[in-house]
């Protein structure tokens, strides 16, 4: 056995130091077999599944599983960071660094002397310094600083708000959705969650059985969204 598995394997507790040095001989020639062959691309939807798995436990109010799956995801930090390591492009000392920097940089408010009234204008501080730290000057780059890789329905709320912030127009909906509209106003806001939730998920079957992807539909539009206005 390697002296360092050896070593690693003996201990009673493990802190972050040792996480990285598991994760460099797992990848090594002495180490596993499976970890050497991947690669950002092959471990991508392992990172997505365990970022659910923990939203879940936060979502049950599971603690116990919600240390154990925060756990996976900080696993699949310390992974990538160990495959650019390899390849020379950043390490997981620079992935801490910039990470850091950010908060600083965003929280003006505590490491400056920015004065803010309360959450409202926290949020819009850290918006303005994110597109201005990105360089995003006008709403076209910044609806395309919408993650692409989200779920469509999560990426079209941000679109839209982003959207109704910039004053741009959103995508024409259909004339049906006028009644939708009407309804929805005449109900309170608990049943108005219900009757939203149920036409999403009508529309969802109904575009499974005439051979639609409904994700994908949702995706194509959001695209062309952000294409028409590019230029804004």
């Amino acid at each position: 056995m390697d002296k360092t598995a050896e070593a690693l394997a003996k201990k009673a507790r493990y802190d972050i130091s040792d996480l990285l040095s598991i994760m460099k001989l797992l990848r090594s020639e002495n180490g596993c077999p499976w970890d050497r062959e991947q690669d950002h691309k092959s471990i991508r939807n392992d990172f997505l599944e365990e970022a659910y798995e923990a939203v879940e436990a936060i979502d049950t109010n599971d603690s116990e599983l919600l240390a154990e799956e925060l756990g996976d995801v900080l696993l699949q930090v310390v992974f990538h960071s160990r495959i650019a390591e390899e390849e020379g492009v950043f390490s997981f000392d620079d992935v801490v660094d910039g990470i850091s920097r950010k908060l600083v940089l965003r929280h003006p408010h505590v490491f400056k002397n920015t004065e803010v009234s309360g959450v409202g204008d926290v949020l819009v501080n850290w918006d303005k310094i994110k597109q201005q730290s990105k360089g995003r000057t006008t709403e076209g780059q910044a609806l395309a600083g919408v993650s692409r890789a989200l779920p469509s329905l999560v990426r079209a709320s941000k679109l839209s708000k982003r959207a109704e912030k910039a004053g741009l127009l959103l995508p024409a909906a259909p004339s049906a959705f006028e009644k939708i509209s009407d309804e929805l106003s005449s109900l309170d806001a608990e049943k108005r969650a219900d009757y939203v939730g149920r036409v999403l998920f009508s529309i969802a079957a109904e575009a499974k059985a005439l051979g639609i992807d409904a994700e994908q539909a949702l995706y194509d539009v959001c695209e062309k969204f952000v294409k028409d206005n590019e230029d804004r």
